[in-house]
């Protein structure tokens, strides 16, 4: 084995192991900032919080994320991607599409009750002043996922309509109204304890569950 070849290995080492220990300090730093922004919130909390807690630099921290925004980001998409997941495995189920759309309704519930953290991270994200200082390429990655499983929802009311189940409507409008609809109700809920409390008077499940059904019933076939 010749010389360069044993130089050529050694610089693959050292290069998997610099990427090793890069993607293990980004994993240290997100697990400190999780920790933090659940606790604190993100208007409360700071970088040089997270960087004091993982044990680097705040210089450092800047090395993996262009800014707290970058950092905020990445952790909402972890919630995101676990909610994909969820709607995956429902999307996935042989039934009718209307009750389909019970269970991602109800799966949804169940995330929110499960992540109420990653919940609350996933509406602030969408306010102007924090995505106008998130990196492009995070931003791209979030509505791209956003996008998923918006697809999910708009192609079983697709499959409804092929069906003869649902009548005839543009299955991506009807997927966008059904999330503004069940992300309203529950944000309403989860802000407002006065308007939950002393003005609805009923339980956030099951006022989603009137709403579901309540929707349903416009999206069905009138027989």
């Amino acid at each position: 084995m010749t010389n360069s070849h044993y130089m050529n290995n050694s610089h693959k080492i050292k290069a998997e192991r610099r990427e090793k220990e890069q993607q293990d300090r980004k994993k240290s730093i997100l697990k400190a900032a999780r920790e933090i922004f659940f606790r604190k919130g993100f208007m409360d909390s700071t970088v040089e919080e997270i960087a004091v807690k993982c044990g680097l630099a705040k210089g450092t921290i800047y090395l993996y994320f262009k800014s707290k925004e970058d950092i905020y980001i990445s952790i909402m998409a972890e919630g995101l991607n676990l909610l994909k997941k969820d709607m995956e495995k429902v999307s996935g189920i042989d039934l009718r599409s209307d009750r389909l759309i019970e269970m991602l309704v109800h799966g949804y519930y169940d995330f929110y009750k499960r992540n109420k953290k990653y919940f609350r991270m996933m509406f602030l994200s969408s306010q102007p002043d924090v995505r106008s200082r998130v990196s492009e390429g995070l931003l791209k990655n979030c509505i791209a996922v956003g996008n998923d499983c918006m697809q999910i929802v708009s192609d079983i009311i697709k499959k409804g309509v092929a069906d003869g189940l649902f009548r005839k409507v543009d299955h991506w409008a009807a997927a966008n109204i059904l999330w503004a609809m069940v992300n309203g109700i529950i944000m309403s809920y989860e802000e407002d304890p006065i308007y939950r409390e002393e003005i609805v008077g009923i339980g956030l499940e099951e006022i989603l569950n009137e709403s579901i059904s309540l929707a349903l019933d416009g999206l069905r076939v009138k027989r």
